[in-house]
């Protein structure tokens, strides 16, 4: 999918305030195609651009929530894997119509996780879809499943010809453990260089964090 991949693992816990900075941060800043792995401070719910609030607060009345800059639905963090990819601006991928992008993406998850299930995982299909605010209990197309349960849903945003995608991997009780995030990158490319977080970058999520993704009108937009 690409000639050349930054991996960025994961390091520092986050709350959710500071990984949706951080993906806003990097996706300016990318100049090759990276895939950043998250790992969470404590279970959180982080919830679509289009929702509103007084749903997810009553969905999820014991945990913390922050609006994503992604579409989507609601999604709780905490027992997944939670990645990021974010697309430079001028990468054939970035200028894929999203509907292509997700297919073309999740299809080649799909190859690789199939490996290590006990049965082959697909893409959802027109008889697989579900309406509903959680994304774990309404398949979209092109979503991966086992069986008829949704293991891998994900949102993307694009902003100044950059693309960024954000997927959560709900791997327990369908692998024996959560798949090695390399498994995720081997299935992205062949050639993979490690990538750690600068503290200037980090400073500047906490920023941003601070300024947009705590903030009430934020997350209360709608």
């Amino acid at each position: 999918m690409f000639d050349k991949l930054d991996l960025m693992l994961a390091g520092e816990a986050f709350d959710a305030s500071i990984q949706m900075a951080l993906d806003e941060i990097l996706l300016r800043k990318v100049t090759l195609p990276m895939l950043r792995i998250y790992r969470w401070e404590a279970p959180c719910v982080t919830f679509g651009y289009f929702q509103k609030i007084e749903q997810v607060r009553a969905t999820y009345p014991a945990l913390p929530v922050v609006r994503r800059w992604t579409g989507g639905g609601m999604v709780e963090h905490g027992k997944d894997l939670t990645f990021s990819l974010m697309i430079p601006k001028g990468d054939s991928c970035a200028t894929m119509p999203p509907v292509d992008f997700y297919r073309t993406l999740h299809g080649r998850l799909a190859v690789s996780l199939s490996k290590m299930a006990s049965s082959a995982i697909r893409l959802a299909g027109e008889g697989d879809l579900r309406v509903g605010p959680s994304c774990f209990s309404a398949p979209a197309p092109d979503d991966l499943l086992l069986g008829r349960e949704k293991i891998l849903g994900g949102a993307q945003r694009r902003s100044a010809g950059a693309l960024l995608y954000q997927g959560s991997l709900q791997g327990m009780g369908v692998f024996s453990m959560l798949p090695d995030p390399m498994v995720l990158a081997l299935a992205l490319s062949s050639t993979i260089a490690g990538r750690n977080l600068m503290p200037t970058l980090k400073q500047e999520a906490l920023d941003l964090a601070e300024s947009r993704y705590r903030r009430p009108e934020w997350n209360g937009r709608r």
